[in-house]
């Protein structure tokens, strides 16, 4: 952790430069690394949300460019309002931090026992929920409201441009992100595609350090707020009338059901799994499965090292040059074969 005072100056030299070059989205986004680095978790929302307001303005990718026309009268509010619902922003974010301390392996976990425990009490905020920056006591997903309108983009733009195939996420903790995926594909009247539901539902896997070096010092294992079980899912989209035949639910390692899916194709990947091996894993057995024009968004791109670090090496050997866009100060996505 970099020394305030530092920070400070940093992020004063960030501001002038902000005055000279009021148009670079890059300049807002590092400018909200550096707030929330000092703890202000609101200044770097609002840091964030001028970045993508410029990355959008720039390339042209606004809601008004994507021309759908929905089936459904007022499917655009209820949509906005299941955003609020899911991320607890209908409240204010009122549902404040999961408690959880763990000490069954205090001298891996310690530091991320006193990060916790300053994140509970902090009071969260919708300006904090909005960018996914805390884990929610009740709110159903911890990606934040920006990533949900990802999602809603990547659909939006699939059903419009007919991209084949299924939709899949690779952890999905409560279920926030999976509902959402089902609620957007019921509300425009897609009847073919199914929502395919990955987790081990029993939290992180420990760190296969032999293997997986990159692992090593990323342990969420001990963390029982992320195990949630696959009937605790299943509920959660009753709670919203989503769960149907459509709703498809892959429980267990990824290395041992994704290889083994029954999927055909896929239109839609969202991966949220944190560690290098879990990351390869899917990559390795879903990849191949999307349609050209297809989305692939990775949750913890830029917040976990090992994450990054197994797209890199994956996208390198596989010659993958299509271009990657930032959505936030964590997720990315890219679109296959775009560029070629």
């Amino acid at each position: 952790m970099k020394e305030k005072e530092s920070l400070k100056l940093e992020i004063h030299a960030c501001i002038e430069a902000i005055a000279e070059n009021p148009r670079e989205s890059e300049l807002y986004q590092k400018l909200g690394d550096l707030q929330l680095q000092c703890g202000d978790a609101v200044g770097a929302s609002k840091s964030y949300r001028s970045a993508t307001e410029l990355r959008q303005y720039a390339s042209g990718v606004t809601d008004a460019k994507v021309a759908f026309t929905s089936s459904i009268n007022n499917t655009d509010a209820y949509l906005e309002l299941l955003k609020n619902c899911l991320t607890y922003q209908l409240w204010n974010a009122s549902d404040g931090s999961a408690f959880e301390v763990s000490i069954s392996k205090p001298l891996i976990s310690f530091a991320r026992i006193i990060h916790r425990i300053k994140e509970v009490f902090k009071f969260s905020t919708a300006d904090k929920r909005e960018f996914g920056l805390d884990w929610p006591a009740k709110a159903l997903t911890m990606a934040g409201r920006e990533r949900l309108n990802n999602i809603e983009y990547c659909t939006k733009l699939i059903l419009q441009e007919g991209i084949e195939g299924d939709f899949i996420e690779t952890g999905v903790w409560r279920g926030g992100c999976t509902i959402f995926m089902r609620a957007l594909l019921k509300s425009y009247g897609d009847t073919k595609r199914s929502v395919w539901v990955a987790d081990s539902f029993s939290g992180m896997p420990k760190p296969n350090k032999k293997e997986y070096p990159a692992d090593k010092k990323y342990d969420l294992s001990m963390w029982k707020t992320l195990a949630v079980t696959a009937d605790e899912v299943r509920e959660n989209f009753k709670r919203f009338d989503l769960l149907d035949e459509k709703v498809k639910f892959l429980e267990g390692w990824f290395s041992e059901t994704l290889p083994k899916a029954p999927i055909e194709k896929l239109a839609m990947i969202r991966l949220d799994g944190d560690l290098y091996e879990s990351t390869m894993d899917a990559l390795k057995s879903l990849y191949h499965k999307l349609s050209d024009g297809g989305f692939i968004i990775v949750d913890d791109y830029h917040c976990a090292p090992p994450c990054k670090q197994a797209i890199d090496e994956f996208r390198e050997a596989n010659s993958i040059t299509d271009k990657i866009v930032s959505i936030d100060w964590s997720a990315i996505y890219w679109r296959k074969n775009t560029d070629k």
